[in-house]
């Protein structure tokens, strides 16, 4: 079994970077067209009871032209917060879908797409106005970025 010290190891083939966030939370930084791979080593190693995708975060960097997602995994056992982290560029910010592996990222896909634009390769679901009102959304606004003017 994996144990807290080599969370980071056991993905380490995935690993651009990684530090400690605070106690008992992890962040590594992953390519985004990895994060399908990430989640079924992931599932291999813990199996798939092992640990809960609690939600997914993004956030609009616009003077770096990117946009950070970040998904907390509460690993179970290990008392310990997995925080997966990809960048993306603004102006195509596309990510694999990990909704067949983790059917608990459906809201959190939906939610992000809505409001920062994330588009989730794969995931059918996908539609304007889940959380934003229909007057904004049929505007092409996503008002999670900074220059949305929401």
């Amino acid at each position: 079994m994996v144990t807290n010290l080599n969370l980071v190891d056991f993905l380490k083939e995935y690993v651009i970077n990684s530090y400690t966030m605070k106690p008992n939370r992890v962040v590594i930084e992953v390519e985004a067209s990895k994060i399908r791979e990430v989640f079924s080593k992931l599932s291999e190693t813990l199996d798939r009871e092992a640990y809960y995708l609690a939600t997914i975060e993004g956030t609009d960097f616009p003077e770096k032209n990117l946009i950070r997602i970040d998904y907390f995994v509460n690993v179970f056992g290990h008392n310990t917060y997995l925080v997966i982290r990809a960048y993306l560029p603004r102006e195509n910010p596309i990510i694999p879908s990990v909704i067949d592996l983790v059917p608990g990222a459906l809201a959190g896909e939906l939610e992000t797409y809505d409001l920062l634009g994330i588009i989730f390769d794969g995931n059918n679901y996908l539609r304007r106005s889940f959380f934003v009102p229909a007057d904004v959304s049929s505007k092409d606004i996503y008002p999670l970025r900074k220059d949305s003017g929401v």
